[in-house]
């Protein structure tokens, strides 16, 4: 039998607050225990000091190096390919600026191929950009979530289109679906809101580009006639004083709750009655996949690549972002029109079964082949 395909994760940080796991380190969580351990050994790299969310992947089994050399010290070359060398890494599957910057170059140096990854569509940034441009043919593959984050590649990352595959990101779909009524209940009880209103939810955090500001605003207009009606932002982030203040000036404050980081995302959502992604931006769209997959009415953006993984009026509303008008007259939409609720909710359940974390993984796997064996 042929030794394993060797994959090291190298990531800038585990967490975006220091404390809770990012998306994407949850999504190391669910892809590596589900690798083929005969013929993959994938672990993981942090360009920071050990932390709680470093500590959530060690408690899932996962092998964990953390390389504090500083997350803009060019020793990370030197470190990264240390550990390259001394793992026998066939691949550094990079994931950030950081990690791209100097795990190319580590690459070079250790002779691990490179898949620089990204995971959103960001602000082209100057320093990043020459950057870029500069490393463009120093990595092997590029990889996006989505069509509209290999666009950005291109355009926005010097990234050649050649290079660069497209794989969706995943869920574990059943997590979903199998909830315990139980805990939703007590989910529910926690908020303080009648037993019989209707919430409207968004999975968020709570930063400028996630639109949060135009959902207050859109429904402090939805409010105005629907007095049972309720707001739940779920996460948390550095706006959080500043969307509280708004609340107030729009006199709803008392109908929305903040409740910070929640680590049950689908207890949450099965919590919700209606769940809304008013994104100003989107790489892929993960909070999106994992209400279709709780079978719930969305209102979500068209952008980025949200546009690939819904179909407006089938199974989702799909709205122009920045827009509290808009949003705000499709939120209505969906609270009159039961019938409508069901038939997207019903969709949008049977559509999420293409984004299960099970393909994700397979994709990977086919990736990581290729690139373990090209010239």
């Amino acid at each position: 039998m042929a030794d394993p395909i060797r994959v090291l994760h190298v990531i800038d940080k585990f967490s975006m607050d220091g404390v809770n796991p990012s998306s994407c380190s949850r999504l190391f969580a669910q892809w590596i225990p589900l690798h083929d351990k005969n013929k993959f050994q994938i672990d993981v790299a942090g360009l920071r000091q050990k932390d709680s969310a470093g500590e959530f992947l060690e408690q899932h089994g996962i092998k964990v190096y953390y390389i504090e050399e500083g997350k803009y010290s060019p020793k990370n070359i030197n470190a990264i390919a240390d550990l390259a060398k001394k793992g026998n890494y066939d691949i550094l599957h990079l994931h950030g600026y950081s990690s791209a910057n100097f795990g190319r170059l580590a690459g070079k140096k250790s002779g691990a191929k490179t898949i620089v990854h990204e995971h959103a569509v960001l602000k082209v940034l100057p320093h990043q950009y020459l950057i870029d441009w500069l490393l463009r043919n120093k990595g092997d593959v590029g990889l996006g979530v989505s069509q509209a984050v290999k666009e950005f590649m291109m355009k926005g990352r010097s990234v050649p289109e050649k290079k660069i595959e497209v794989i969706w990101n995943g869920i574990p779909i059943e997590e979903f679906t199998n909830i315990e009524i139980e805990k939703v209940a007590e989910f529910r009880k926690g908020l303080d809101v009648p037993e019989d209103a209707f919430i409207i939810g968004t999975v968020t955090r709570l930063r400028e580009e996630k639109g949060n500001k135009y959902l207050l605003e859109a429904f402090a207009a939805v409010a105005q006639s629907n007095p049972n009606i309720y707001l739940v932002l779920i996460g948390d982030g550095p706006l959080k004083n500043e969307l509280v203040e708004q609340a107030k000036a729009l006199g709803i404050v008392d109908r929305v709750r903040f409740t910070g980081f929640v680590a049950d995302i689908p207890v949450a959502l099965n919590a919700l009655d209606l769940v809304t992604i008013p994104s100003l931006r989107e790489g892929f769209g993960l909070a999106l996949v994992e209400a279709m997959a709780a079978g719930k009415p969305i209102v979500a953006s068209y952008v980025g690549g949200m546009r690939e993984l819904a179909e407006n009026g089938k199974n989702a509303l799909m709205i122009p972002p920045a827009d509290a008008g808009e949003l705000a007259n499709a939120l209505k939409r969906l609270i009159s029109d039961t019938e409508l609720r069901d038939k997207i909710s019903h969709q949008a359940q049977i559509d999420s079964a293409r984004y299960s974390i099970e393909k994700n993984v397979a994709a990977l796997e086919k990736l990581y082949d290729q690139v373990a064996h090209l010239n």
